[in-house]
């Protein structure tokens, strides 16, 4: 039977997640300022209307919008062969954000300052909870893509789960090779 090991790491609201709600909430106020100053100037009841549909519109999207936008965890789980990693939204709404095989991990290693392999990938994935003392970078091929990226923040019961289908010099490499 093999092995399952899981875990969930919470995001933390870094500056992209702030600037997009605040420049959600500014959309928004700048737009009911507009409506309302065109109001001002023609006062018709269409535009009094326009301006309280807008204004109701504007309400749900930002307490709908908001706390999905700064929730976000990621569900690391290894089953077997198989990592995968399910991006969680608001706790509410569940996608699969990603799936690899582990012997597939080329380059693997905690990240410490600027210790990346320079390369060009076909694709880079940061599911990580956005704290660099306690990411990884993986280095792994994916068919039909070629060499992937991925940052992500594991415990060690994830990593322990991962080593047994490593690749014998990754094995050496993250657990023997400590500095």
């Amino acid at each position: 039977m093999d092995a399952f090991c899981e875990q969930v790491v919470s995001r933390k609201s870094g500056f992209k997640q702030k600037f997009l709600s605040g420049l959600l909430i500014f959309l928004f106020a700048a737009l009911e300022l507009f409506f309302i100053f065109v109001y001002l100037i023609a006062p018709e009841p269409f535009w009094l209307i326009f301006t309280l549909v807008i204004a109701f519109g504007a309400v749900i999207i930002l307490t709908l919008a908001l706390p999905r936008i700064n929730k976000v965890e990621f569900d690391y789980s290894v089953m077997g062969n198989n990592f995968y990693i399910d991006k969680v939204i608001d706790k509410k709404k569940r996608k699969k954000a990603l799936r690899f095989e582990i012997n597939n991990i080329e380059d693997m290693g905690k990240i410490e300052g600027d210790n990346i392999p320079n390369e060009r990938y076909a694709r880079t994935k940061d599911l990580s909870s956005g704290n660099d003392k306690d990411s990884y970078y993986c280095v792994y091929r994916e068919s039909g893509k070629g060499k992937c990226l991925l940052i992500f923040s594991p415990n060690e019961k994830i990593i322990n789960g991962m080593r047994p289908h490593m690749t014998r010099e990754m094995v050496v490499k993250m657990f023997y090779n400590k500095k």
